[in-house]
């Protein structure tokens, strides 16, 4: 059986993921459309988030024939709330290949804005398109 959002945000609200997940790592997950996310809007412990939905050393969806489902529609607006939040905690996003392949003005946005928290944060971002 393949996890869905729903069981995704079954999940996170069980174990209180808002206040408490400090890293998720969605390997293997292509079933996924990001919808399930929503619970850790505004999420301050959040550190890690790995949305490449791949293992390491495994090529590019290979699973399926199929491109993974998530959306950068769903997803970017939940990261955004979390960057937004005073005292966050979000060091490290793993995009999906194809969101930096084919990258949206929605997309570059959003990496304008994740790098100038980084840099306010003294981090850096090592995607530059």
């Amino acid at each position: 059986m393949k996890l869905t959002d729903d069981d995704l945000g079954a999940v996170l609200a069980c174990v209180k993921a808002v206040g408490t997940l400090k890293t998720l790592k969605l390997a293997g997950c292509i079933n996924i459309t990001g919808d399930g996310l929503e619970s850790l809007r505004g999420c301050i412990s959040l550190e890690q988030i790995d949305l490449s939905l791949m293992g390491r050393h495994e090529k590019p969806y290979p699973c399926t024939k199929s491109r993974p489902s998530i959306s950068e529609a769903a997803v970017l607006p939940i990261l955004v709330s979390i960057i937004h939040m005073n005292g966050n905690s979000l060091k490290h996003i793993q995009i999906p290949k194809l969101w930096s392949m084919n990258a949206s003005p929605i997309f570059d946005e959003f990496l304008e804005m994740y790098d100038e928290h980084l840099d306010s944060r003294e981090f850096h971002c090592l995607f530059k398109m």
